[in-house]
Parts: C-alpha cells; structure tokens; sequence
C-alpha cells in the first residue's frame, strides 16, 4: 500500500529551517551593524526594561527582538513607546522575526495597539502560550508566527489581519476552534496542517484560495464548508482529515489538487459539482469510508490513484465525458463489485483494478481502448469481462490465453442492460477425504474463491515473545455461470483438528483432519466430520445448548446465539453467527 499522509516536515522543516536561517542572517547583520558607522547612525540595538529592540533613530520607531543571552519567559507586558538611554523616545511598531522564538517559559504577552506586524517564526515553540489576543492594528501575522504554540487553546484574531502566513498555526495540537475574520482574503500553505484537537472552523466569503496543505492532518475536523469565493484547493488541502465526515464544495471550485482529499478515512460521499474541471493525483486516495461519489461530466480523465484504496467504494458510474483513467485508479477498491466503463474512455492506465479483490464483472461499452495491450490492468483472470460483439475477439486477442472469462454483450447506452438479472445459486463449501469442495444448484457454475491463513503475519508485535497460532483458513468464494449474475458470496472457515482415533495397541497414532465450519440464517453447518460422530454445542457463557450427530460426514444445528462453541472430541471451535 503506499502513503498518503501529508509529507512531514513539509512546512515543519520549512519553518524550522527559517528560523535557524533567520537567527543567523539576523547575527550576521548585527555583527556588521556593529562595525559599520553609517549604519549605526540610523539603528541600533538596545535594552530597555529587560526588552530587547532594535531602534530606528530616524523613524523614531522600535522593534521588539529576541534576546541574545537567554530566553524570555513569565508575564510580558510590552508598552506602547519605549524610552532609550540617551532620553529619546520610540513607538513601538512591530515584534521582529523569531522575537520569542523557542520561549518555552513565556506564559502570557501583552501586544500594544501601536504594533502593526508581526514577524515570522514571532512565537514559534512557545509551548507555555495558552491564549493571546492580537490588537485590532496588526495587519499580518507572519510565517510560522505561532507555529508549534501546542498549547495555544484560543486566539482572537482581529478584522484588521488580511493574510494568514504559511504555517501560520501548524501544529497548534490543542487549537479547537478559529474564527477567521472577513478581511482576510488568504490562508497560506499549512496554515492549520496539524492542529489535531481544531474541530470547527469558519472561512469567511473574503478567502479566495486555500493554501497547500492548509487543514492537512486536522482529525478532529469533522464538518467545512467552503465559500463560494473560493476557486480552487490545493495539493493536500484536506488530507488525512480522518474525521471529515461532510464538506460542501461550492460551484465556483473548478479543480482539486493532487492529494486533496487524501486519508479522509471518514468521508461516506461527496459530490462534486459540474464545475470541477480536473481532479489531481491521488485526490482521494485512502478515502476508506467512501460509499458513494458523483462525477460530473465537465471531466474527462480520472487521475493517477484518483481512487486508490477506497476500500468501501462499492458502486460508480463513470459518465460519458470522461476519456481516460489513469494508473492504478482505482487500485485496492475490494469493494468494488462491478464497473462499466462507458465507449468515450480511450484509455486505460497502469494497475487500474489491481487488488480489487471484490471486483466480478467489468463490462466495456466501446472499443478496445488503449492500455490493455501495453500495461498490466492488474484484473484477475476469474473476472468476467463484457464487450461489445464486433470487438470480442479485439478483447481476447489483447488479453490474452490466461483470461477466460471474455464474453459478448449488447451494450444498451441508455445503461438499462448492464448486467444480467438472475443471480447464480450461492456455492456451498464443505471438506471430505481431504479434499475442499465447492458446489452449486446452478447449472455449470464456475467458482472464484479466496482463501486466507488466519496465522498470516508481516511485522507483527509481541510485547512477551509468545505468539498463538489458529491453524485455521478463511474461505471465500462466490459462482458465477453464463447467461446469471454473480452469486452471493459464501464464507467458512477450515479448522485443523485432531482425529480421534482407537486402536488396541500402544502405538501413539497422531493424525489431524480438516473441519469446515460455517454459520448462515441462525444454521451452523459442519463439513469433514466421520459417521455418527456427536458434535456439542455451547453458548460463549458455557451454558450447553444441544447436540448433533454426523451423517454422511456432515451436521447442522439451529442456534439463536450471536457466538457459540463446537465441541468435537476434545477440540472445541468458537463460530460466530452471522
């Protein structure tokens, strides 16, 4: 599986490499200060009640520094003018970049109304910061100004601020709601990425774009609405906003960004509007818990990955509009029952359906389009495949000896045709003499099934270095036949027991068997048992419910327990109903 988180350190590593940068560039030019008369006419630095400034002799005006020797920290209150030691006065007009930068001890700032900016990285990593009020004369916050304030709960942030810098709140960890005034008309890139706890947020109608990253990884975020002033989200807007449940996207957004929805594990469904021009890479990525999406027909590609591993992703119609699907598309949708790719697609890219293990018909409207010759569409060769009768042997041809499946089909356009209407009898899954078995009611049924080791494991944790074994395979399977719908899928598990064996000797005799166990409508049915052999029944409370004894190396029993215990000889099997 790949990755789709938003890329750490991508703003993080920019802010902390510009304050590092910064707090260089700023001593560097200090020590040139320091040995250049003409410059020292105009500034200089100095100390005044404990503060550090930088004093603009001609403006008249001061700007509030970071120390050299320590770190500020307690109850700063900063004034509105300050006086230097030679008795001239100076407004106080701005907080320079990095002015409390790593103040970990700063518990409290008084801002003057006098202050008009504040500089980047200004409170970076004050972790000690709960609250703050900016005054209604500063117009911009800086970039990374309260970046890493990761007990910042509350900021005011007055209708006097038109922009929010980049990484302007990142990692803010307990920020839980922002209210953004009408004034500002951007939010730079990863403005609120990280602020874990940010549950509400409102954009007011003046923002016209959303910075790269803006609200990446805000899993508390549950709900957005976006403003129609908005024309487009960029890379990774929302991504792994695993709470985001809902979001409204106005008709004035015409594209979204590579990632933008990405990780949005939450997100049952969404609906774009015929608006939406373009989806970039990977725009929904991850989207674990999308149901249902609405493609309009003002697109005509669907990207790289565009859908990648919405593994709850059960149905979707691709319109007419669109010409192209792009690699891996939908690559891990296991939900994904069938597709029907409409005659205006062109095009197939790489690993398109690869790992849709759900995935049973696909059905083709139009020509062979390209990309099935060329590329692996990763489409097992249990799948059925529907073409059009004048392109049958197109198809075969391009898939090849290993696809089997390939079948003729009058394509209605109007989409009334799609499938046929008879499912195919659910297959039934037993073991005896060895052997697994899969049978059907309908007439030559073929069967596609998988089968999975409990047991399986890959970078697995045990705190104690004891590992349990279950001896146990899960089996699914589903039949399909010519002319009939797929079957409903049917699962059972294979248990590996011990044989219960007598002889008269002393010979210890060790032999195991397989057991096919399966639960459906309140029935438990039991497969590889010998003749007359008594299986018992016990509730998970141990209450003993009944028992059965084997015919023809099979028995049932009728439960209403949601868990029960099979006892066999002396193994016991926990099945749970379903």
């Amino acid at each position: 599986m790949r990755n789709f988180t938003l890329r750490k350190g991508f703003l993080e590593s920019k802010c902390g490499t510009r304050s590092s940068f910064k707090g260089f560039i700023m001593l560097v030019v200090m020590m040139l200060m320091s040995t250049s008369s003409a410059m020292a006419q105009d500034v200089k630095y100095e100390v005044i009640d404990g503060l550090r400034f930088l004093l603009d002799t001609g403006a008249k005006t001061a700007a509030l520094m970071p120390k050299t020797d320590s770190k500020y920290s307690g109850d700063i209150v900063v004034s509105e003018k300050v006086k230097s030691s030679d008795g001239m006065e100076y407004g106080v007009t701005s907080f320079g970049d990095n002015c409390f930068y790593e103040c970990n001890e700063l518990t409290s700032i008084t801002i003057p109304s006098s202050v008009t900016s504040l500089g980047d990285g200004c409170f970076s990593s004050c972790s000690g910061l709960t609250s703050i009020t900016i005054p209604s004369s500063v117009r911009s916050l800086g970039n990374c100004c309260f970046f890493k304030c990761s007990y910042l709960t509350s900021v005011t942030i007055p209708s006097s601020v038109t922009s929010l810098g980049d990484g302007c709140f990142q990692y803010c960890s307990y920020l839980t709601s922002v209210t953004i005034p009408s004034s500002v008309t951007s939010l730079g890139d990863g403005c609120f990425s990280y602020c874990r706890d940010l549950s509400s947020i409102t954009i007011p109608s003046s923002v016209t774009s959303l910075g790269v990253g803006c609200f990446g990884a805000c899993s508390s975020l549950t709900s957005i609405t976006i403003p129609s002033s908005v024309t487009s989200l960029e890379d990774r807007c929302f991504t792994d906003c695993s709470g985001l449940t809902s979001i409204t996207i106005p008709s004035s957004v015409t594209s979204l960004g590579d990632g933008c929805f990405s990780g949005c594990s939450g997100l049952t469904s969404i609906t774009l509007p015929s608006s939406i021009a373009s989806l970039g890479n990977e725009c929904f990525t991850g989207c674990s818990g999308l149901t249902s999406i609405t493609i309009p027909a003002s697109l005509t590609s669907l990207s790289d990955k565009c859908f990648a591993y919405c593994i709850s992703l059960a149905s979707i119609t691709i319109p007419s509009s669109i010409t192209s699907l792009g690699g891996s598309c939908f690559e891990g949708c296991r939900s994904l029952f069938s597709i029907t790719i409409p005659s205006s697609v062109t095009s197939l890219g790489h690993s398109c359906f690869q790992n849709c293990s759900g995935l049973e018909t696909i059905y083709f409207k139009g020509e062979l389009p390209e990309g099935i010759r060329n590329y692996n569409l990763g489409i097992s060769y249990n799948i059925i495949i529907k073409v059009p009768t004048e392109y049958l042997q197109d198809y075969k041809d391009a898939f090849g000896p290993d696809y089997k499946y390939i079948y003729a089909w009058n394509p209605d356009e109007s989409g009334d045709d799609t499938k046929p209407v008879t499912l195919c009898a659910t297959p039934s899954i037993s073991y005896a003499s060895g052997e697994l078995k899969f049978a059907s009611e309908t007439a030559g049924a073929e069967y596609h099934y998988t089968i999975t080791d409990a047991d399986m494991a890959s970078d697995a944790y045990s705190k104690d270095g004891k590992v349990t074994l279950s001896a146990a395979y899960n089996i699914s399977v589903y039949a399909t036949a010519d002319g009939y719908t797929a079957s409903e899928k049917a699962e059972a598990t294979l248990y590996w027991i011990n044989a219960n064996l007598e002889n008269g000797t002393n010979i210890n005799q060790v032999r195991t068997r397989g057991l096919v166990a399966s639960a459906h409508d309140g029935i438990i049915s039991l497969s590889g048992l010998d003749d007359g052999e008594v299986v018992k029944f016990f509730a998970a409370d141990g209450k003993y419910l009944g028992s059965t004894v084997a015919a023809n190396g099979a028995a049932s029993y009728a439960v209403s327990e949601s868990l029960v215990i099979a006892k066999v000889g002396k193994d016991s099997i926990k099945i749970a109903m379903k």
